[in-house]
Formats: structure tokens, C-alpha cells, sequence
């Protein structure tokens, strides 16, 4: 296992932390709710859903952070203006945790920020996310809205997407968080689907902590729903093992979160991840870390002390 030379951040989300050096903390990971073609949805449009399947979703996820340690939140996905609402308002009241708001239109982010900032949660809630390119008034929004945490895309459409580009793409992107009053940001090296770019995003991971020693993460999500071989050639339990695998190494390579897609998926992901932190922690010891929170890591759990 390596250390960061460079002094890694750490920071207070809602409750959560995140960041740090491999070892310091469990792996916070984000399953994604309400996305399209959820299966719980009735009305997209409308935000309409089963709130009984949706709430077992939530406590079922979070047992397994009592299971782990690993810190679970989510991704609260929206079509519209309305939608977005009616999910923000649900997952406020079902969960304690933080949790991000997310939407590719952008009068729906506009939306959802605005509704944060009125119902007072802006602490809790991690704008998804700030890239080369939006909208000038979206940043003013969020600057006004209470929200202090953002997921960064260290992206450039215009730039190489090698991991030396990725990392100075960040650059830019830095400074628009700077105009929206972003004090925690979380770097995204924005991982497409599945292919020859996979490598290199991976690889940003540590060349970004290095360099400015943020918490750093990737959407392995946009991998496993593009990785059509497996789709083709394995079974469900052969695909889970791989998708399991894509994540762990992301923390391998330094991931402090990781968005791993549906919330589904939580049953595979969590014990591959604390399996993996634990491993991370037991090699790290031997350069002087320990865990940043007393008894808050996964090797409490895995390992009979």
C-alpha cells in the first residue's frame, strides 16, 4: 500500500465523514434512488412512487452500515421539477443521512437547490454535481442555498481524458466550486462506460490526491450498467462478483467513496468494500495509520479482536 505525501482532507458531511488517508475511514458509498427505470417509480413525472418499497430500500441499505461501518448515502435522482420535490422531501424524512441531489436537466437542479435552501437542509445535501460549462446561474444558486458539499467532475470536454488530463481539469473546476461558496468538495475523475477509458479515471484517483489531497472518488455505476460482456456471458451472481470487483479496486487505488450505482446493490457492494478497507487498514498500520474515528472501521467488524 502507498501514503499520500500530500496532507489528505477530511470531511464533515451531515454526520459523515470522508476522505483521508487508505485506512483512515470506512469507504463512504452512495447507492443511487428514484433513477430512471426504477422499478418503484410509478409516475416519473410526478415523483409518484411506492414509499413503502422505497423506505425499505433506505433502512436495508443502512443495516448494512451497522453490519460495516462503511457510511451509506444516497443519490436522489430526478426527472422533473415536480419529481425532484417529491424525492428530496421523502428521503429528508426517511434517512438521517446526507445525501446528494442529482438530475441531467438543469432547471431541475435549479429546482431541487432552491427547494433545499427553503426547507433548511443544506448540510445535509451534496450538490451532483459542479463541471466545466454550467450555468453561471446555477452557481449562484447554490451559493445562496446552505449547501457546502459538492461532487466536482474533473472532466473537460476540451482536455486530454488521460489521467494527467483528468487531474488538470480539476483546476478549473475548482474555481467554479470557489464561485458557488463550495467548502467540501468531493472530486469525481469521472469514470465513463465501460472501455479503454476505465484505466486512466481510475489512475486520477491517486494522481489527484497527491496533488491536492481532496476526497476522491468515481461513479463505478456508469461501469457496471455498460459492461455488456458480463451481461452477455455471466449469470446474476458471476455479474454481482464483478461488479463487487470494479468497486474494491477503486479503493485499492485510494477511492475515499464510491457511487456504485443502484441501491440494489448494496448487498454485494458493502461486504466487498469492507472487506477491502480492512484489508487497506491492517497494511497501512505497519506506516502509522490508524483509524481516524475510535472503532469507526470496517476491521472492527470483520476481524474477532
Amino acid at each position: 500500500m502507498f501514503q499520500f505525501k500530500k496532507e489528505q482532507k477530511i470531511f464533515d458531511i451531515g454526520g459523515v465523514k470522508i476522505g483521508g488517508q487508505p485506512g483512515e475511514l470506512p469507504t463512504v458509498l452512495i447507492g443511487s434512488i428514484f433513477y430512471i427505470g426504477h422499478k418503484i417509480i410509478k409516475d416519473e413525472k410526478k415523483g409518484i412512487f411506492d414509499k413503502e418499497k422505497a423506505e425499505e430500500l433506505i433502512k436495508h441499505v443502512e443495516s448494512w452500515t451497522d453490519k460495516t461501518t462503511n457510511p451509506a448515502m444516497l443519490e436522489v435522482v430526478g426527472t422533473t421539477k415536480e419529481a425532484i420535490v417529491n424525492h428530496i422531501d421523502f428521503v429528508a424524512d426517511a434517512t438521517e443521512a446526507p445525501f446528494l441531489i442529482s438530475s441531467e436537466t438543469m432547471s431541475v437542479m435549479l429546482e431541487a437547490t432552491q427547494h433545499v435552501n427553503e426547507i433548511g437542509i443544506g448540510d445535509r445535501v451534496v450538490y451532483s454535481s459542479i463541471f466545466k460549462g454550467i450555468p453561471g446561474e446555477i452557481l449562484d444558486v447554490i451559493k445562496d442555498s446552505g449547501i457546502k458539499a459538492a461532487v466536482l467532475l474533473s472532466r473537460s470536454p476540451l482536455e486530454e481524458t488521460d489521467a494527467v488530463g483528468r487531474a488538470k481539469a480539476l483546476k478549473d473546476v475548482l474555481q467554479l466550486s470557489e464561485r458557488a461558496k463550495i467548502e467540501k468538495p468531493l472530486v469525481d475523475t469521472a469514470i465513463p462506460g465501460w472501455g479503454t477509458g476505465i484505466g486512466p479515471a481510475s489512475r486520477a484517483i491517486y494522481l489527484i490526491k497527491e496533488e491536492y489531497g481532496l476526497p476522491t472518488g468515481v461513479g463505478t455505476g456508469n461501469v457496471s450498467t455498460t459492461f455488456d460482456w458480463a451481461r452477455r456471458e455471466l449469470n446474476r451472481d458471476l455479474r454481482h462478483a464483478t461488479w463487487a470487483s470494479m468497486n474494491a479496486m477503486q479503493v485499492i487505488m485510494g477511492a475515499n467513496w464510491l457511487l456504485y450505482g443502484p441501491v440494489e446493490h448494496a448487498d454485494y457492494i458493502f461486504p466487498s468494500i469492507a472487506m477491502t478497507d480492512t484489508w487497506i487498514l491492517t497494511a497501512m498500520a505497519e506506516l502509522g495509520i490508524q483509524p481516524a474515528v475510535e472503532n469507526q472501521h470496517p476491521l472492527f467488524k470483520l476481524i474477532e479482536m
